[in-house]
């Protein structure tokens, strides 16, 4: 590394002087200040200085240690007796020079000294930058968190929903898998409006909303506010059977919930009409076709009367027993922001667990790396009982008891492929991530 021209003070009066300037002159230095033992402690208070050289003379190392002490970050190189290296490393000299004094080891010292200098500033530097880097990074994911969830209902935004399934379709193209979407109107919402003012249909957009998050099951689907009254809901590796399900479900939700509305040309309560449409995605195809035809869904069972569904499957009624494995778990309310990685997420919880239940099978020992990496990111989704059930199987992993093992894994891989995931924010998580961005 190449010592740049720097300043420097030499604390000493005596015979060295001269010989202690030249070194410091064939080191590099610009500008020297010479001053006497009785000075040292302005040094301190000098922030042009990159150095001082002092000369210790019969064993004192009491005035170096002083302005060592008291140096605010400048290097201090001792000269000194043989005898006393020790005493003035001990004392915070960053290099020691004896005597007699050589001139050219002398600069030499005083240049690997400033060597060190510029590597600490280098590294406080790149390690300033690197916290503003990382800090303008939060500052910018809390924007977007922000910015992707539609505030009243607390789902993702037509933004964010358009962007997720963009995500969606990029996937079941690559895995040539089918691809719902159900379109939802609220109906005669406007007359709702009329009847029982914003503010009441403002109450009644959240409770529809939170009927219909309870809806989608599988950490795959979500939820997003299209605009307005207007709601869309993806489905991936659905089919159109599945979507009809879904859409059925999402309509008998909201009727479920009799919410008042005498405005209404189809129901005495609140409704849903929806429209879903499902296709096998092909490189060949956008999801614009598939918005379309669940939206052309949407406008038919509209003309028929509303309060239905409307699309293209055959009629299946929903089995009892498949919807009873979805009511073991408490649901998990999860950011809308993270709705993409979730089933990732879980899809490698699963495969973790199950891979120690194949070590224990083989008579291998499985380590506890991955699940302490898996526990890390449960924290970073606020999936709380996961994190829970990833320690157990770590603590069963670190024990080596077979029974132990088995049973943890078998619970988590239980909850990951049966916990139904809520992509929604709550007014309060909302509120906390604008407090952290302008606290």
């Amino acid at each position: 590394m190449e010592v740049h021209a720097f300043t420097a003070q030499l604390i000493d009066t005596g015979a060295e002087s001269a010989a202690l300037q030249d070194a410091l002159a064939d080191a590099g230095c610009l500008d020297i200040e010479v001053a006497s033992h009785g000075t040292l402690l302005s040094v301190a208070n000098d922030p042009t200085l990159d150095l001082v050289v002092v000369a210790v003379h019969r064993g004192d190392c009491a005035a170096l240690r002083r302005i060592v002490a008291a140096r605010q970050g400048v290097r201090v190189v001792a000269v000194c007796d043989e005898s006393d290296i020790d005493a003035a490393f001990a004392a915070g000299a960053a290099q020691c020079v004896t005597r007699p004094v050589r001139r050219r080891e002398l600069a030499g010292r005083i240049r690997d000294t400033m060597r060190g200098n510029a590597a600490t500033r280098t590294t406080v530097r790149e390690r300033a930058m690197s916290e503003t880097i990382a800090a303008l990074q939060r500052e910018k994911q809390d924007l977007e968190r922000l910015a992707c969830v539609d505030p009243l209902t607390g789902v993702a935004n037509r933004r964010h929903a358009l962007e997720l399934l963009a995500a969606e379709w990029a996937r079941c193209t690559r895995d040539h898998r089918p691809l719902a979407v159900v379109m939802i109107d609220l109906d005669c919402f406007h007359a709702y409006n009329e009847n029982y003012g914003h503010p009441g249909g403002d109450r009644c957009l959240a409770l529809v909303t939170d009927a219909m998050v309870r809806c989608l099951r599988r950490p795959s689907d979500f939820l997003g506010r299209y605009g307005g009254e207007e709601f869309m809901a993806i489905l991936p590796n659905t089919d159109a059977v599945g979507a009809r399900i879904v859409a059925e479900r999402l309509r008998a939700a909201v009727e479920n919930l009799g919410l008042p509305h005498i405005g209404s040309v189809c129901s005495p309560v609140v409704t849903i009409t929806a429209g879903f449409a499902s296709i096998r995605v092909l490189p060949e195809d956008s999801a614009d076709r598939l918005i379309a035809a669940a939206d052309a869904s949407l406008l038919e069972a509209k003309s028929l009367g509303r309060n239905r569904v409307g699309g293209h499957a055959p009629l299946v009624k929903p089995s009892r027993v498949s919807a009873q494995r979805w009511e073991r778990y408490a649901p998990v309310y999860v950011d809308p922001w993270y709705a993409d990685q979730i089933t990732a997420f879980l899809d490698s919880v699963e495969n973790e667990a199950r891979s120690h239940v194949d070590n224990l099978h083989r008579g291998e020992r499985g380590s506890g790396i991955a699940l302490r990496r898996l526990e890390e990111k449960s924290r970073r989704f606020e999936l709380t009982a996961v994190g829970m059930l990833l320690r157990d199987l770590a603590t069963a992993v670190r024990e080596a008891e077979p029974a132990l093992l088995r049973a943890a894994a078998d619970e988590l891989v239980q909850y990951v492929m049966h916990v139904q995931v809520v992509y929604r924010r709550t007014c309060e998580d909302h509120l906390q991530i604008s407090v952290a961005r302008t606290g």
